[in-house]
């Protein structure tokens, strides 16, 4: 290992740079972009660093010693996990999803890293996340909106519903970031799922913003029964209630 390149490690570990891009190291060395890019290069072929993708890099034992949801959530910035990687993460789910979750404010198509894909979801709803420790992810609150705004990214809506039934949530938390996103057919899955869990929450508040006409619990199944208060058809097995 050269001197340049033992600099270069040393320094992303001291300033905690989990990814980084070769503008960073460009100035960490105090070398032209020309060279920055030979001297990438070259830790490459040496297996010091992996290219995550164009102009993102991490060092060889940082890939190896960091889990992945670590190491998605710092590929973008603003980015954070969420839908069935963060229930996961949380315990709310026993399921292991193939899929690493990430809530981008951009189109970014999804990559592959260490065997696993990673799928980038873009929302306009970009709030309510937190960081631990380099892990961004959303709180527990925003994580059920996110996953009834992406049913489809959490394991659709029964399995929502087992995870709502295994969380802590905080009712005034999540019925503010409801009323934020403002989409009453949220609103009104939001109210019925946390009421038939047993979840305190200000039920007034958000009934006062659900949907004016009836609107399937989950959308990719027919049927069910109607319940008037939200305006909900519900279409679940409510085994676990």
């Amino acid at each position: 290992m050269s001197s340049r390149e033992r600099k270069l490690l040393n320094e992303l570990s001291r300033r905690d740079l989990l990814v980084f891009n070769p503008i960073e190291a460009s100035n960490i060395l105090d070398e032209s972009r020309e060279n920055t890019y030979r001297i990438l290069n070259r830790m490459e072929s040496k297996d010091l660093i992996h290219r995550i993708e164009k102009g993102k890099y991490i060092s060889t034992e940082k890939l190896e010693e960091t889990h992945i949801y670590h190491i998605a959530s710092n590929i973008v910035t603003p980015s954070y996990i969420s839908l069935w990687s963060a229930l996961h993460h949380y315990g709310f789910t026993t399921q292991v999803p193939r899929t690493v979750y990430v809530m981008v404010s951009n189109s970014k198509e999804s990559i592959s890293l260490q065997n696993q894909d990673i799928r980038f979801v873009k929302t306009s709803h970009f709030f309510g996340y937190t960081s631990e420790k380099k892990l961004v992810i959303a709180e527990p609150e925003k994580l059920f909106i996110d996953c009834l705004l992406y049913p489809k990214y959490a394991g659709g809506i029964q399995e929502i519903k087992n995870s709502i039934i295994e969380a802590a949530i905080d009712g005034e938390k999540i019925v503010d970031y409801a009323l934020k996103v403002d989409k009453k057919s949220l609103c009104s899955r939001l109210g019925y799922l946390l009421q038939k869990t047993d979840k305190n929450f200000d039920e007034e508040r958000l009934k006062e913003n659900i949907s004016k006409s009836p609107i399937p619990l989950d959308p990719s199944r027919s049927g069910g029964t109607k319940d008037n208060r939200w305006n909900v058809i519900d279409n679940l097995r409510w085994k676990k209630c």
